[in-house]
This record gives structure tokens, sequence and C-alpha cells, in this order.
């Protein structure tokens, strides 16, 4: 199997890529998001206080675990996060192992052990403003939230952690995707895989 890595900061562009590339790649993907792997939030701190985008919110042992499994030909029940309780939900998705397995989220270049098992990995790389607009319209659509509140959390958290964590970790890419405003990842995409094999 190979493990392929998609990250990038909040907005840039992280899900889309994945999907198409998982379109193109066709039925031999399996995607792990590193979002369904988040640690119960504590109860005395409530959601618009929490920070979520802080690597410590993330359960990297229970994702490495199952990335082990995948990678030695084991499927795994991924869990479901439930953003509006903060809590993992009682249910899962069982991932079976395929060709290639698309890890995809803001850290999953954080760790050596992780990056050890990765044949490549594409960083999205959006201009803050873009990216911050494009959070904030999809917060606005998926979550119900009002643009004060997304730009609020932006500021408290995803910013400062994008500059922390992520944002460092471009360095142990394999390839830097520039995703503007006008950027057709589509296009790009079929352009790389026309030109090179994962």
């Amino acid at each position: 199997m190979k493990i392929i890595a998609v990250t990038g900061g909040s907005g840039s562009g992280k899900t889309l890529f994945t999907n198409l590339l998982v379109e193109r790649l066709q039925k031999k993907t399996t995607v792990l998001p590193l979002d369904c792997y988040y640690k119960d939030r504590p109860d005395q701190i409530p959601n618009d206080k929490y920070d979520f985008d802080s690597p410590q919110s993330l359960d990297f042992d229970l994702y490495h675990q199952h990335l082990n499994l995948l990678n030695s030909g084991e499927s795994v029940k991924m869990p479901h996060f439930g953003y509006e309780t903060g809590k993992r939900e009682s249910g899962f998705t069982e991932i079976i192992p395929e060709e290639y397995l698309i890890i995809e989220g803001l850290h999953v270049l954080l760790h050596p052990k992780i990056r050890g098992m990765l044949s490549f990995s594409f960083f999205m790389d959006s201009p803050l403003d873009v990216a911050v607009c494009r959070r904030c319209i999809r917060d606005i659509q998926e979550y119900d939230v009002t643009a004060e509140y997304s730009l609020i959390q932006f500021l408290k958290f995803v910013r400062p952690a994008y500059f922390e964590y992520i944002l460092p970790a471009k360095k142990h890419s394999d390839l830097i995707v520039e995703n503007n405003f006008q950027t057709r990842l589509d296009l790009f995409i079929d352009d790389f895989l026309l030109n090179n094999q994962l």
C-alpha cells in the first residue's frame, strides 16, 4: 500500500484536493481523515473555548495504530467525532486497505513516525486571506455559525496553530500546491498524474 498525505492550513483546500485525487485514482483508494480522531473535549470547556486546532486535541496514538494495521493489510474501525457535542460518537466506519491510502488533515506531517510511512505528501498552500474567507463560508454553510464566530475562532485558535505547527511542517512535504482563489485543482491533479506516478 502507498500512503499519501494531504496537509495544509484550515481553508487551504485539503478536502477538495483529496476528493479530486480519489476520483482520479478511482476505487483503488481509501481515505483516513485525521479529523475523525479528535479526543473527547473536556466537559468543563465549552466548544467555543476549546482549541480543536492544537495537535494535543488529536488521538495520534490511535491514528498511528490504525495506519500500521492498514499498512499491514488489516481493516480498521475509524471513529466518528461529533463537533456539536465535542465527543467521539458510538458509531464507526470500517476502512479496508486499498492500493492507495490518503491521510488528510492539519497535522499529518507533524510526527516523524507517520512521515516515515509516507510514499508522497502534498502541502496545500493558500494565502491566509483566501483561506480565512473559504473557512468562514464553509463554517456558515456547514456548521450554521455566524461570520463573527468563525473569524474569532480563526484569530484565537486557527491562525496561531498555523504558524506554530502547520507552516513549519511544510518543509517535510514532497510537493507544495499553490492554491489561490482561482486555482483549478482538477487541472493541476490531471497534469500531475499525467507526468508522475504516485
